[in-house]
């Protein structure tokens, strides 16, 4: 699990919104591993500065397997998060943090990472990296949210504790993998979602 930080923790407890990236922030095309394939959406950076406006923190948590599975590395996703924090920027907002998990634990990929492909606590939906967030900003987790696009979201945001808010951009959280329980907040985008939270 890495981590790219922007802020200090905080002395008194804070809150967050945290983001799935994939189908949230950005289209999702099917597991991002090039910087060309990188689009992010048209709201993305008023979503974003209204939550660095509301008192929110604006916290990025993603899977990132094709590290794992040898289809790019470390190096590759810090260039397609520079260029999206560098968009973010020009829309006047930023992140203030971006966890991603590197791991996968299934094996059989041509130039596959063989230390990466463990069992990990920090996939979602495991908590890792929200644990890792909330040790790093001082996060109250009972005043924060987490908005996503498929039920793995879902799923970690329940194994966490944090109120969950879906979107129909992405999964639109159709994709089935877990179920999910008692009734989906679902609005048609980040903007949307941001907007009802706040």
């Amino acid at each position: 699990m890495m981590t790219m930080l922007q802020a200090k923790s905080k002395p008194h407890k804070t809150k967050a919104i945290f983001l799935d990236r994939d189908g949230v922030i950005n289209k999702e095309v099917g597991q991002l591993s090039d910087i060309k394939d990188f689009l992010m959406y048209g709201f993305a950076a008023r979503a974003v500065k209204k939550i660095n406006q509301s008192g929110y923190l604006a916290v990025v948590i993603t899977n990132q397997p094709m590290i794992a599975k040898g289809f790019m590395t470390e190096r590759d996703l810090r260039t397609i998060h520079q260029k999206m924090e560098s968009q973010l920027k020009l829309g006047g907002s930023r992140l203030d943090a971006i966890y991603y998990c590197p791991h996968h634990p299934e094996r059989g990929f041509k130039g596959e990472v063989k230390k990466l492909k463990i069992k990990c606590k920090c996939r979602k939906p495991e908590v890792g990296m929200i644990k890792k967030a909330v040790k790093d900003f001082n996060i109250d987790l009972k005043q924060s949210f987490f908005i996503g696009d498929a039920s793995t979201d879902a799923k970690t945001a329940k194994n966490a504790g944090i109120r969950f808010v879906g979107v129909k951009t992405g999964y639109a959280c159709k994709d089935s993998k877990y179920p999910i329980e008692g009734k989906l907040m679902l609005y048609s985008n980040l903007l949307k979602a941001v907007e009802k939270i706040i």
